[in-house]
């Protein structure tokens, strides 16, 4: 097993690409700590994970408070002894055009979505530099790599997302500890969810413009996470990993002379 033996950190556990990945790790012999603010999500995670036979424990935490991460972070490292994954993967913004932000949810979406990174990070590379190994992967997105129209907000935290993963990646590196990033496109998450049955036609032209027509699987992020956070990628730091069903790499341009992808 991949995880065997290891202690991972995952935030934002209780739905979505945080409890895929806390299926994954416990699949592959991690000894995991899940954290998120919905109480009822996360203890069902855990519980289910338990019952398949996954070592998971739950932590109520608003991600967003020094206190909480100190928290999450200690009760990792006190009950097992040690901290080898931390997955950060919890995110709140405010949407809007840049002109119609406003200063406090302009603060929250980046104190929420880039400055807990970055504490988070900070309060498990103390035990990872003790150990002289660990990894660290940050959930960005392919919107901080480029820009979309009303996430202004989430286009720039997750920008410091890949950044922030960057210079963590090439400060560490001579010391045992890993950081990535994954840049995942759409993915059918609840508020993907949410905005089929809000918005059913914006919801269709977003798959649409996926060039592999589908909305990625939570699950399927899960594995690319697993990977970066595995001995698998141990020659990997300081990057990020795209997984978005071809989004990124189309230009927007509409297709010429009827040349589309669905031929």
């Amino acid at each position: 097993m991949r995880l065997e033996g290891k202690v991972a950190v995952i935030t934002g556990g209780g739905s979505g690409i945080g409890a895929a990945t806390a299926e994954a790790f416990t699949r592959e012999g991690a000894r995991v700590v899940i954290a998120d603010i919905d109480a009822a999500a996360g203890e069902s995670v855990a519980k289910a994970l338990r019952a398949a036979g996954g070592t998971i424990d739950f932590l109520e935490a608003d991600a967003s408070g020094q206190a909480d991460l100190e928290r999450v972070i200690g009760f990792a490292t006190s009950t097992h002894g040690r901290l080898d994954v931390l997955h950060n993967n919890h995110v709140s913004f405010e949407a809007g055009r840049i002109g119609d932000l406003t200063w406090d949810g302009l603060r929250r979406s980046l104190d929420v979505g880039l400055v807990s990174y970055w504490y988070a990070t900070k309060l498990a590379l103390e035990p990872m530099l003790a150990q002289g190994r660990g990894s660290i992967v940050n959930t960005a997105s392919v919107s901080g790599l480029a820009g979309d129209f009303g996430l202004g907000a989430y286009n720039m935290l997750k920008a410091g997302v890949v950044n922030l993963s960057r210079v963590t990646g090439i400060e560490y590196a001579r010391k045992g500890v890993r950081c990535n990033a994954v840049c995942p496109g759409p993915i059918g998450t609840p508020p993907i969810d949410r905005l089929h049955d809000a918005a059913p036609a914006t919801w269709e032209a977003i798959r649409e413009a996926i060039p592999m027509g589908r909305y990625g699987r939570a699950e399927e992020i899960a594995a690319a996470v697993l990977f970066l956070a595995s001995d698998e990628s141990s020659f990997v730091t300081g990057t990020h990993l795209v997984a978005d069903g071809g989004l990124w790499a189309h230009s927007g341009m509409p297709p010429i002379g009827g040349l589309g992808p669905d031929f």
